[in-house]
C-alpha cells in the first residue's frame, strides 16, 4: 500500500467547524481531543459555531476523493454536486437482531442500531461523505464549546441553545438542559459504558446551559468518548420509569416509529433543532442471512446494506447485476482478531513461545487465500495513532516476519516439545473459519498442535468480553474504542475491564497510567511508540492478517459512508442519517 501520505486527496470541501489540532491527522489525536472547537484561541478554551449540516452539505457537493493508486476503490469519494431533494425512505438492510433499547445497559449492534438516529451526543465525529477515514474528528453537537482547565482536571460544556427533545409523551418538546446531560452520564457510569467514567471525580449542571466534569486526575483522552456511538444522550423521564428498556425519545433526526422483529422504522423529526431533515423515514430492515440481504440489494427494494460483499470477487460479482453502485474499501490501521492466549497461564509465560508462534504464521500466503492479496498484516493497534506513515520493517519488530525454523529452535530453547493449544472461536463468517484452519495447518508444521473449535456467540461472547477465556482464542477481537487510552490502556493493564488476555506486565502498567495522564501530546507519543516496541517484542497478542470491508451504495445514496475511525457500518447510521438524502 502506498503511504498515507501518498494516498491521493482531491476534491475536499472543509468545514469551518474542525478541531484545528485535526490538522496534524490521526497522530495529533490526543492533542486535538484536549482543545475546543473552531478559532485559534489559547488551547485550554475555544468554541464554535453550530455546524454545517444537511441541506447545506448537500448543495456543496461535500467531500473528498481519497485513494490508494494501488487499490482498486477509494476510501473515500465525494457526493457529487447537486440540489438536495426533500422526501422519501432511505432502507438499510442488516444482520443484526434488536436488543434491548437501553444505551446505558447494552453497547450491542442491535441496541445501537435501533436507538441512534433518535438520539444525539454531547460531541460528535465528523462523519458520511466529508470524513477523513484516516482521521477522527471532533464536531459540536449538543454541546457548542468545550474547555478544559488549564491542569486538566476540569472540562466546560457550554451546550447547543435552541434543542428540545422530540414532542412525544412523556418529554412533550420541552427543553433540552445539562441536568440531562449529568443524568444520562450518571447511568452510564454505572452500567455499560463504565469505563469511560473510571476517572470522573464529578458531575454537574451549573446551570441549564453550562455542565462540568471534574477529573478525580487530568486524563488526555476524556472527551473523545463523548462522541462515540456508545454515548448517547439518553432522557431522564426513560431512565427514571424504566421504560427506557422498550422505547427510545430523543433530541435526534428520526423519531421511532415502530420496531418489529423483522424491521424498525422511523420517521422524520419535524422539529430537530440542528438542520431540516431531508428524508421522511428510515428503515433498517433485519435479515440476518446474508444472501437475503444480498439479493434484495440486487433488486434495489434497498438503498444500503450490511455485509454483502466479503471478496473482491463479490464485489465484482455485484458490479456485473448492478454496474453503477459505488464501491468503498474501509482503510485498515490494525488487524482485529488475534490468536490471543491467556496469558496468566504458565505455558505462555516464556516470551520465546510467543515469538516462536508468531514466526510460525506465513502471513502473505493467509492474505493471499483469505482476501485474494487485498489485506493487511498488522498489529493490534492502530498504527496511526502513533505513527505518520503505514509501519513495515523494524517498527513491526523482528516476529513478524516468517521463519518457520527459527520458530522451531525457539521452541526447544525454551524447553516446549509438542505445544498444545486448547482455542475455540466463533464463525463470525467463512474468513474466520478459514483462517482458523489456515492457522492450524501453519503452526502444525513447527510442530505446535492447535485444536481449535467453533463455538456458539452466546458461549463465546460470554467468556472472551469478561475476560474468562479458558485457554485461547483465533478469533479475539479486542475490546472496542476511538481514543489512544483504549488501546494504551484499557487494553492492556493488568487492572483494566478490556484486558482480555490478562496480561500482566509491570513495565507495560508504569506506561499505560504514564499516557494516560500525560497532557503535552509530544510526550505521550513517545510513551506510547515505547509501549508499541515493547509489545511487539514481547509477543503478547498474535494478529491474524485482516482482508479489506467492502461497501457498497446505490448511486442515489447521499450523505452516507462506513468505515473509518469515528463510524461502524452496522452501529452509526444515526449519526449520519441528519445529511443524507436520495437523489432520485
Amino acid at each position: 500500500m502506498a503511504e498515507l501520505g501518498e494516498i491521493v486527496r482531491a476534491g475536499f470541501v472543509p468545514r469551518r467547524q474542525l478541531l484545528r489540532a485535526a490538522a496534524l491527522g490521526s497522530a495529533g489525536l490526543a492533542a486535538a481531543a484536549l482543545l475546543g472547537c473552531g478559532d485559534e484561541g489559547d488551547d485550554a478554551a475555544s468554541s464554535a459555531s453550530a455546524p454545517v449540516t444537511g441541506a447545506a452539505q448537500a448543495a456543496a457537493g461535500v467531500g473528498q476523493l481519497i485513494k490508494d493508486p494501488n487499490l482498486p476503490y477509494p476510501y473515500q469519494f465525494p457526493d457529487p454536486p447537486g440540489t438536495p431533494k426533500s422526501g422519501g425512505t432511505l432502507r438499510f438492510i442488516s444482520g443484526y437482531d434488536i436488543s434491548v433499547f437501553d444505551p446505558t445497559k447494552s453497547s450491542a449492534g442491535g441496541t445501537l442500531q435501533v436507538t441512534n438516529p433518535v438520539y444525539n451526543r454531547l460531541l460528535g465525529f465528523v462523519t458520511g461523505a466529508k470524513m477523513d477515514p484516516f482521521k477522527l474528528e471532533l464536531e459540536p453537537e449538543l454541546a457548542k464549546s468545550w474547555e478544559r482547565s488549564p491542569d486538566g482536571m476540569t472540562f466546560k460544556f457550554t451546550l447547543t441553545p435552541g434543542v428540545r427533545w422530540q414532542n412525544i409523551a412523556p418529554l412533550n418538546g420541552r427543553a433540552f438542559v445539562a441536568e440531562d446531560v449529568r443524568v444520562a452520564y450518571e447511568a452510564y457510569r454505572t452500567g455499560a459504558q463504565a469505563s469511560y467514567f473510571t476517572n470522573v471525580d464529578t458531575i454537574k449542571a451549573v446551570d441549564e446551559a453550562t455542565l462540568t466534569v471534574t477529573m478525580k486526575r487530568p486524563v488526555a483522552d476524556f472527551v473523545v468518548p463523548l462522541a462515540g456511538r456508545y454515548l448517547p444522550i439518553v432522557p431522564r423521564e426513560l431512565l427514571d420509569d424504566g421504560s427506557i428498556a422498550k422505547k427510545a425519545i430523543g433530541t435526534g433526526p428520526m423519531i421511532l416509529d415502530s420496531a418489529e422483529a423483522s424491521a424498525v422504522l422511523f420517521k422524520r423529526n419535524p422539529d430537530y433543532w440542528a438542520t431540516k431533515v431531508l428524508l421522511d423515514g428510515f428503515e433498517i430492515r433485519i435479515t440476518p442471512d446474508a444472501a437475503a440481504r444480498l439479493a434484495a440489494y440486487r433488486a434495489g427494494q434497498v438503498d444500503y446494506a450490511y455485509r454483502i460483499t466479503e471478496t473482491l470477487t463479490d464485489v465484482k460479482n455485484v458490479l456485473k447485476t448492478n454496474p453503477d453502485v459505488q464501491v468503498q474499501l474501509t482503510p485498515l490501521v490494525s488487524n482485529t482478531f488475534a490468536l490471543a492466549l491467556n496469558l496468566s497461564l504458565p505455558k505462555y509465560s516464556d516470551e520465546r513461545v510467543r515469538q516462536a508462534i508468531s514466526l510460525a504464521i506465513d502471513r502473505p500466503t493467509m492474505i493471499n487465500i483469505l482476501a485474494e492479496g487485498l489485506g493487511k498484516s498488522l498489529p493490534t493497534t492502530p498504527w496511526d495513532l502513533l505513527f505518520d506513515k503505514e509501519p513495515s520493517g523494524a517498527e513491526l519488530g523482528r516476529w513478524w516476519r516468517y521463519a518457520p525454523d527459527e520458530s522451531k529452535q525457539l521452541l526447544r530453547a525454551a524447553g516446549v516439545d509438542g505445544l498444545k493449544i486448547n482455542s475455540t472461536y466463533y464463525a463470525y463468517g467463512p474468513y474466520n473459519t478459514r483462517a482458523s484452519e489456515i492457522l492450524t495447518d501453519q503452526l502444525r508444521a513447527v510442530g505446535i498442535e492447535l485444536s481449535d473449535r467453533s463455538v456458539d456467540y452466546t458461549q463465546f461472547n460470554s467468556q472472551w468480553t469478561t475476560g474468562k477465556l479458558a485457554e485461547a482464542t483465533t478469533s479475539g477481537w479486542q475490546a472496542a474504542g476511538y481514543d489512544h487510552d483504549n488501546y494504551f490502556y484499557n487494553q492492556v493493564h493488568s487492572t483494566a475491564p478490556g484486558n482480555r488476555i490478562k496480561l500482566n506486565d509491570a513495565q507495560m502498567d508504569k506506561w499505560a497510567e504514564q499516557q494516560q495522564v500525560q497532557l503535552n501530546p509530544t510526550e505521550r507519543r513517545a510513551i506510547h511508540r515505547k509501549m508499541w516496541d515493547y509489545e511487539l517484542e514481547k509477543v503478547f497478542r498474535i494478529t491474524s492478517p485482516l482482508g479489506f470491508n467492502f461497501q457498497t451504495y446505490h448511486p442515489w445514496v447521499r450523505g452516507i459512508r462506513s468505515g473509518g475511525r469515528g463510524t461502524s457500518v452496522s452501529y452509526d447510521e444515526g449519526a449520519m442519517i441528519e445529511s443524507a438524502w436520495l437523489d432520485k
